[in-house]
């Protein structure tokens, strides 16, 4: 029997693998809400990746644009064991890799999905007890979901193809996916890193 199930576990983890989209293509911009309230837009500006980020301070609406040389993106939930391994090497990339405070070109946009049906009711006391700080996005924003927009954690999953958990995209500064990876291994976040480094030289 426990051949058996090594074979199953191997097999769900290749079908899983192979379902996911490929480096090469075009990653699926979004807009969802954080666990901090702050609405994180990924898209595209004249044929450039821009992250914009909307909150409210003081009663003033904020907004801020930053042209990352890259994003990751990091699709997990508050339930799966391996995600939670993950999170302390996605926090070493992110203090590394972030744009400096008013730096608007360059550098590392790296966010959690979380996709737990509850959003930050479940998510945001989840993650504070942990006391990581990279951006974890859980609610939806207002208005329909489509391809040009994807609006809720449900429809990123959907258009990102995810079965298994965790699953990490990098995606470069053309909205070109350069890498994924499904699961979580020491090993897979050192080509991660490699890759970054490379991604980010300039800077």
């Amino acid at each position: 029997i426990k051949p058996l199930l090594i074979l199953l576990a191997v097999l769900l983890n290749s079908i899983s693998a192979s379902g996911t989209l490929k480096e090469g293509d075009k990653f699926f911009p979004f807009s969802l809400i954080g666990v901090d309230q702050k609405i994180v837009t990924a898209a595209m500006e004249e044929g450039r990746l821009v992250v914009m980020t909307e909150y409210m301070e003081g009663g003033e609406k904020i907004t801020s644009k930053t042209y990352p040389d890259s994003i990751l993106i990091d699709f997990w939930a508050t339930w799966c064991v391996p995600c939670r391994a993950a999170m302390p090497s996605m926090q070493k990339l992110y203090d590394q890799y972030v744009p400096k405070e008013g730096q608007e070109q360059g550098g590392l946009g790296l966010f959690g999905i979380a996709l737990d049906t509850q959003g930050s009711k479940i998510v945001k006391p989840f993650y504070e007890k942990l006391k990581f700080t990279y951006p974890m996005l859980c609610d939806p924003t207002e208005g329909s979901d489509d391809v040009d927009l994807i609006r809720s954690t449900k429809k990123m999953k959907s258009l990102y193809k995810v079965q298994g958990i965790p699953v990490v995209y990098l995606i470069d500064s053309e909205g070109i996916i350069r890498h994924v990876h499904v699961g979580f291994k020491e090993k897979d976040f050192e080509k991660l890193d490699s890759l970054i480094k490379t991604m980010t030289a300039g800077d």
